[in-house]
């Protein structure tokens, strides 16, 4: 998944209230608290392989996009008598975080044979609920809501009058002590009349406006989520080793479906470029649900036959603004083969109540990241220039990253588990930066192949190695950093374990820049931004001066960001603050941008007038390096401004041939 987004809200918070039983004791009375009955422990992780016994049937009613309310009831088969505890899903694959939405499930009512029996939830694992089955009893029901969020200020919205994005990791309870591929789960949704959909599962039949899906193992089921909306468009784009891939289009208004031929055709380029690449498959058929919205939150999440691609709604009719967007579904397609059908090994656990850990995600979303941007410029979704942009984009944000004084890369892979909201200081803190810095890692990595071999390896090599196993098969396979170092030397005998040693476990005052030298450029600073910088900046409805003051504005003047130790952070500048004047001018981003391109070789600091709380203040910025926008810039040669070499960037990011 990217962070685009970063992506994801996630809300961890214990409760006192955990059992769900209410003790009412009159005022001023000394009593006994009553006795709650034992709980059962936890299953323990180790789980049984053999088939749950019967099919679980799960039922969503999805047609009030009014209040964004979900209704859903899972029938349960029981095999007997006894305790069972039902899981709502915790740990969810490609989220790398507990980000299982426990406290939007409401109005929890558990019945066996018409009759309400009682429910506990574990009073540490906050995902568990325990119930007691009466005798005599073959199934249960399981009701309850899911309250999607209303207004962003409560999360992503998920959930509008023109679209839903339906996941089944918020939606369907399972019970405890079976791994997930050996629980089948049959299911059936029932939208808004009128309303097209897409997803990866099979349709069996539609009776009465309920859609019913044909039974699938609970891992698949899980991983296909839907898309859906009145306003829909779909696109075949070509095959992959005989699969067919879609385009399928949900929009916020019809207008926003209308992609141009030569759009589209990019996007059967990168279908075309992703099967040169990879020369294997592990789905039966992928799709791209994809929503054009300023409604749903932006999100790019991976599935093994699917991905999730909310973007901004102008992605097509804006195409030229919208390059930082155009890379989002190759790099979602490759999650399909790196971190859906193998992964670290560390990430891939039996059922969504057992902990994940992140180790290896500099390969899962770093690698990814790189190979993403690449197949973005070989299928034509960006212009040899925008992908420049990118990388110098990329390489700059990670060289100033100043946390990297005291925090290894390594370390921020547990970034997505212990993170609660947004940090004060991202720059110092250190985020999810396996993904930018994993990307220039693995740059460093494809032109090393390349120069070391003169062109008879590259990365791509590496990429069929690793990942053109099992064709065909849909069974998630690890992989350890033993098996990454292993597929590299049989390519280029090189110390790969201690390269990456270096680079992910220790920390390092410069980013990983090797890879551009390598590959013919170099990080450089100029005073107007790349038009892809430029693009991002529009996106984001920024004003980005990270470089020179260490400072990015919203459109409304707040500081959306500070750069620890740079010259805004030593003016006092803080998250939230707004700006209110520069130079005793009101605040817009022109006259931010000109004044600092102004303060070059001068002496005279930048004055804002800024408001925080209820205090008013002028702060002084110094400002004399004025405007500094990063570009890729080509290392002079004797053969012409654009060399191409096997490890250059113009052989790296040449289309593939076959």
């Amino acid at each position: 998944m990217r962070p685009l987004h970063d992506h994801r809200t996630r809300m961890r918070r214990l409760s006192v209230f955990g059992l769900g039983v209410l003790l009412v004791v009159p005022f001023a009375r000394a009593a006994t608290p009553a006795a709650l009955p034992a709980l059962p422990a936890l299953p323990a992780a180790s789980l049984a392989q053999t088939p749950y016994p019967g099919v679980l049937q799960l039922s969503i009613d999805a047609r009030d996009v009014e209040r964004a309310i979900l209704r859903g009831k899972l029938v349960l088969p029981v095999a007997g008598p006894g305790p069972q505890t039902i899981y709502f899903p915790r740990w969810v694959p490609g989220h790398h975080a507990p980000s299982g939405p426990i406290s939007r499930i409401a109005g929890i009512v558990v019945r066996a044979a018409g009759t309400s029996i009682a429910w506990q939830r574990d009073p540490v694992m906050m995902h568990a609920l325990h119930v007691q089955i009466p005798a005599g009893v073959a199934q249960i029901e399981l009701e309850f809501q899911y309250l999607s969020p209303t207004d962003p200020s409560m999360g992503r919205i998920e959930v509008s009058r023109e679209m839903i994005d339906l996941q089944w990791t918020s939606l369907a309870p399972y019970p405890a002590s079976y791994v997930s591929r050996a629980m089948t789960v049959q299911a059936d949704v029932q939208l808004p009349e009128g309303w097209a959909y897409a997803t990866a599962l099979q349709t069996d039949r539609i009776e009465g406006g309920t859609i019913h899906f044909a039974p699938v193992n609970y891992e698949t089921f899980v991983d296909s989520p839907i898309l859906a909306g009145p306003h829909h468009r779909s696109e075949p784009l070509g095959q992959i080793e005989g699969a067919e891939v879609s385009l399928d289009l949900f929009a916020d208004r019809p207008e926003l479906l209308q992609a141009t031929p030569e759009q589209l055709a990019a996007h059967r380029a990168l279908i075309e470029q992703t099967a040169r690449l990879f020369r294997s498959r592990h789905f039966e058929r992928y799709h791209f649900l994809v929503g054009l919205t300023g409604t749903i939150g932006s999100l790019g999440a991976e599935h093994m036959q699917s991905s999730e691609n909310f973007t901004v709604p102008d992605y097509f009719t804006g195409w030229a603004d919208a390059a930082p967007s155009r890379e989002l579904l190759p790099h979602e397609l490759v999650h399909s083969w790196n971190g859906k059908f193998r992964r670290g090994a560390d990430l891939l656990t039996p059922t969504l109540d057992v902990p994940m850990q992140n180790s290896l995600l500099w390969v899962y979303e770093g690698l990814t990241r790189y190979l993403g941007a690449v197949l973005a410029v070989r299928s034509g979704l960006h212009s040899f220039d925008e992908a420049l942009g990118n990388f110098a984009q990329s390489a700059a944000a990670m060289q100033y990253r100043t946390g990297r004084q005291w925090r290894p890369l390594r370390d921020t892979t547990n970034h997505s588990i212990y993170a609660e909201g947004p940090q004060p200081w991202p720059s110092w803190q250190r985020g999810s930066d396996y993904y930018l810095e994993g990307q220039l890692i693995w740059l460093d990595v494809d032109t090393l192949l390349r120069e070391r071999t003169s062109g008879r390896h590259t990365l791509d090599d590496f990429v069929r190695a690793l990942f053109a196993v099992q064709d065909r098969s849909q069974v998630p396979l690890a992989y350890e950093l033993e098996d990454v170092v292993a597929a590299l030397q049989t390519l280029a005998p090189h110390d790969w374990a201690g390269f990456f040693n270096t680079r992910v476990e220790q920390v390092a005052s410069d980013a990983p820049l090797d890879g551009l030298q390598r590959g013919g450029y170099q990080l450089v600073y100029r005073d107007q931004p790349t038009g892809f910088f430029r693009s991002g900046e529009r996106q984001r409805k920024v004003t980005d001066l990270s470089i020179p003051l260490g400072l990015v504005v919203k459109d409304d003047g707040t500081v959306a960001d500070v750069r620890w130790e740079s010259p805004a952070f030593d003016a006092a500048l803080t998250i939230g603050t707004r700006i209110l004047a520069v130079n005793g001018r009101a605040y817009d981003r022109e006259v931010l941008v000109q004044a600092v391109g102004r303060c070059k070789g001068r002496p005279e600091p930048l004055r804002l007038m800024v408001q925080r709380g209820e205090s008013i203040q002028d702060r002084d910025v110094v400002c004399a390096s004025g405007l500094r926008y990063p570009w890729l810039e080509r290392k002079e040669s004797a053969r012409g401004p654009r060399e191409r070499t096997a490890a250059s960037l113009e052989a790296i990011f040449a289309p593939l041939t076959r």
